[in-house]
């Protein structure tokens, strides 16, 4: 009987300052296969996905893996910035444009230059905001605040968001316009729940990342507690991982972790998450329909798309679309 699981070893201690995606899931080999493709391109990408799944590392892994690895890559956390300088923090600003702009102010468009600029949390940003961003994503221009002078948008934007932008559209909050001008390409991160088999490879990443802190070489976690972790939810996803690893790590008595502390007001046995209303007294096939096409409607018909969301392959799902429509299902 195995007491405790080892580190893995074929992963290496990162030492780079760009975190590399660990996984093991079909899921995410998937996600990882459109990266690649879509790091090639010149278009707008809407990544989206649950706080915590990685959104900013996937964004960083389109630049790297592309043609502009070399150029500036600029963030931006739209959430964070102060309403009355939105426009001045991304376009930049002239002296004398507004009280207190004493000089001349470049801004983060302009700071990317023929790089990516991403646009973190993009859904809180105000409706009199996106009417200007989009007009820069159709005319490939923008202005300072207080010039005439036209400057040339050579930066790629990659965009992420943890909400649902179309529920933020439904509810006039969100431009459906720049919506779809900045999802000609889209990236969906499932959450950690949906790829538990991502889990034990995520352990053995943080314990060697972290095992530099702990007063014990840890070699790895007990079977109890690699079990906890495996039924855990994660509402924080891979970063609430990171963070029990971590803790854990510092916290540990022995080279084996044989603790981990979970938050139990957040544990799935204390709030059990609600289904829809008659999804009980639904039958299992009717339940993986009515999951199936609700994932195909939202990733507007993509099935490639669609599929690794659903850590499927295209061709089980083109099969269930086949089934569907001879059952006169529309898909």
């Amino acid at each position: 009987m195995i007491a405790h699981h080892e580190l893995i070893p074929s992963l290496p201690v990162q030492q780079e300052t760009i975190p590399v995606p660990v996984f093991q899931s079909r899921s995410m080999h998937a996600l990882l296969e459109r990266v690649r493709r879509f790091a090639r391109a010149s278009a707008s990408v809407l990544i989206s996905g649950e706080s915590g799944t990685g959104k900013e590392l996937l964004a960083r892994r389109l630049h790297e893996a592309g043609p502009r690895v070399g150029e500036p890559y600029v963030r931006v956390n739209c959430a964070a910035l102060p309403r009355s300088l939105i426009e001045s923090e991304l376009f930049g600003h002239e002296s004398g444009a507004f009280t207190g702009a004493s000089n001349r102010r470049i801004g983060r468009f302009e700071a990317a230059a023929s790089g990516t600029i991403f646009l973190d949390e993009i859904g809180e940003l105000p409706l009199a905001m996106q009417v200007k961003l989009l007009r820069v994503l159709e005319e490939n221009e923008f202005q300072r605040v207080g010039s005439n002078q036209d400057l040339h948008l050579r930066a790629r934007v990659v965009a992420a968001t943890n909400r649902s932008l179309e529920d933020r559209i439904r509810k006039k909050r969100f431009r459906a316009d720049l919506y779809h001008r900045l999802n000609i390409l889209a990236l969906h991160i499932p959450p950690l729940r949906e790829r538990r088999e991502d889990i034990p490879v995520l352990v053995s990443h943080f314990i060697q990342r972290f095992r530099g802190e702990a007063e014990f070489a840890i070699r790895g976690v007990s079977a109890s507690v690699m079990r906890q972790l495996a039924e855990y939810d994660w509402p924080g996803n891979v970063r609430q991982l990171r963070n029990v690893i971590h803790r854990a790590c510092i916290l540990a008595t022995g080279e084996i972790i044989e603790e981990v502390d979970l938050p139990a007001e957040e544990s799935p046995t204390r709030h059990p998450q609600k289904l829809p209303e008659g999804f009980e007294q639904l039958p299992l096939r009717e339940i993986e329909r009515i999951v199936i096409l609700s994932r195909l409607r939202r990733f507007e018909g993509n099935k490639t798309e669609a599929a690794a969301a659903l850590g499927v392959t295209p061709r089980t799902l083109r099969n269930k679309v086949t089934e569907y429509r001879k059952l006169g299902f529309s898909c």
